[in-house]
């Protein structure tokens, strides 16, 4: 573990200026205060910065910190600042709440919100606590579900008790680890308390659906935009929504859904339709395939007899068959119906598409 400021003597000035620095260098901008003390005493260990940044404060004094409107758009790094408390208490102030996380209390705070946090010491006149500064990008892959979380929790059932144990791990030894050991230590930790944090949020559901629902009416609107690039895969789709690949996966199993069954049950339909309109009827079929966004007119043939129970040939038959009856003012019973019989029996849409 590596000291990153230790303080103790009687310049408040001086303490709170040195401090400030350190704050903005690992955290963000803002407004540092302290309480006075005929003796300050603040040390910040650093045990990890790599791929999160894990840091240990202990004060004498009580300490606060603003971030306003201001601050975040000049300095928006977007990290989120898991707080693990150790002694005494620490008091959140934000928009949509305030909330007091005592001793062997956790709480998450969000950068890009404007906060006020006032850490005060213990009986004894301590404060002590952990802070795992979490990078988006990590945030969203594994702790998709406490995005909007900002409540006290506590970590003590018997299937997370070992995160405090992981978390001692990585301060006691995170220097001396490698980047790629940490890795899966610290994807061990985040979903442990993922795992932890959503036994908590029943009664958030309501808001993280409709959080999880803007994120597919996201994905859905950049897969019709681009449904006929036959090269649209699924980091592309994630990058481009501003998400990560494993939270696009989070989405899609929240809808009962998956990303080929997005593609496809758009893909499918806009190929049916093009397969039946009359100026299109000189277009080869395996044209029509990959203008559809297939690379192989032969999976496009599978994909479509599953879906419609019919080949791609006999579809454009049937339709345009039907097409020309009703042009010509007449009705074939026979075959108007065997049509009718087709199309009653087509997906009208994605939800339809198996």
């Amino acid at each position: 573990m590596r000291t990153l400021f230790n303080f103790r003597g009687s310049d408040a000035q001086e303490m709170r200026q040195t401090y400030s620095r350190l704050v903005r260098e690992e955290f963000y901008d803002g407004e540092l205060g302290t309480d006075t003390s005929d003796v300050l005493d603040l040390r910040v260990d650093k045990a990890l910065g790599d791929p999160i940044g894990l840091l240990r404060v202990r004060s004498n004094i009580g300490i606060s910190y603003r971030r306003t409107w201001s601050h975040i758009r000049s300095n928006n790094v977007g990290v989120r600042v898991i707080w693990f408390i150790r002694r005494g208490s620490l008091k959140l102030v934000r928009s949509q709440n305030s909330c007091s996380i005592s001793t062997s209390e956790c709480a998450i705070l969000d950068s890009g919100q404007p906060f006020f946090a006032q850490a005060t010491p213990d009986a004894e006149g301590v404060f002590e606590a952990t802070q795992a500064v979490v990078p988006a990008r990590l945030f969203f892959s594994h702790l998709p579900g406490a995005v909007e979380f900002d409540q006290p929790f506590t970590i003590d059932s018997e299937d997370h008790k070992f995160i405090w144990k992981l978390l001692d791990l990585l301060m006691g030894e995170g220097e001396h680890i490698t980047k790629s050991a940490a890795e899966p230590l610290v994807t061990a930790f985040l979903e442990a308390l993922a795992s932890n944090i959503s036994a908590l949020t029943t009664p958030l559901a309501n808001r993280k659906e409709k959080l999880v629902d803007k994120r597919l009416a996201d994905i859905e609107a950049y897969i019709t935009k681009h449904v006929t690039d036959p090269d649209l895969m699924y980091d592309d789709v994630a990058i481009n929504c501003g998400i990560s690949p494993r939270y696009l996966c989070y989405v899609l199993k929240a809808n009962n859904t998956s990303f080929s069954n997005l593609l496809w049950g758009q893909r499918l339909p806009l190929a049916r339709e093009w397969l039946a309109k009359p100026e299109l009827q000189d277009f080869p079929i395996q044209e029509i395939a990959f203008r559809a966004g297939f690379k192989s007119a032969a999976h496009f043939s599978r994909m479509f007899r599953a879906a419609y129970k019919v080949s791609p040939k006999e579809y454009r038959s049937m339709a345009l068959a039907n097409n020309t009856l009703l042009q010509d003012g007449g009705r074939v019973a026979a075959n108007d119906e065997a049509f009718g019989m087709i199309a009653d029996g087509l997906p009208r849409n994605r939800a339809e598409v198996n």
